[in-house]
Parts: structure tokens; sequence; C-alpha cells
């Protein structure tokens, strides 16, 4: 995966017209090494605490209520 995400932003950066295309490419690899890292952390917080998905947006506690009577 390394050698194609090198790859990648070697193409890229080939394809890119000189100065601009050097800040878009820098732009964009710094967007996805914190995606990345990002990702990482919140996979490595998960295995530690020892679940093993993220809490849907739909999951909701169940209230029950009962009337007086």
């Amino acid at each position: 995966m390394g050698l194609t995400m090198t790859g990648g932003w070697l193409v890229a950066d080939l394809l890119l017209p000189e100065p601009w295309g050097d800040y878009l490419l820098y732009a964009a690899m710094a967007v996805v090494n914190v995606m990345v890292g990002w990702r990482l952390a919140t996979l490595t917080e998960q295995q530690e605490r020892g679940t093993s998905a993220p809490p849907t947006a739909d999951a909701r506690s169940t209230i029950t209520y009962e009337p007086e009577a």
C-alpha cells in the first residue's frame, strides 16, 4: 500500500504544473495524512476499550414509560 501511495503522489507531482502543483500536492498530502492518522487513532482507542465497532448514529437507549394508576 505504501508503494502505491508513493507512486500516486509521484504521478500527481509530475502531472501538476510548477510551482502551484507542489502547493496543491503538499496540501493534499497533509489532508490524507491527517485522515489516516485520525482513523488509526480511533481504531487504537477502540481496541484499547475493547469495542469492535464505532457507535452508530441511530443507536438509542430504550426508555419505557409506564403511566401511574
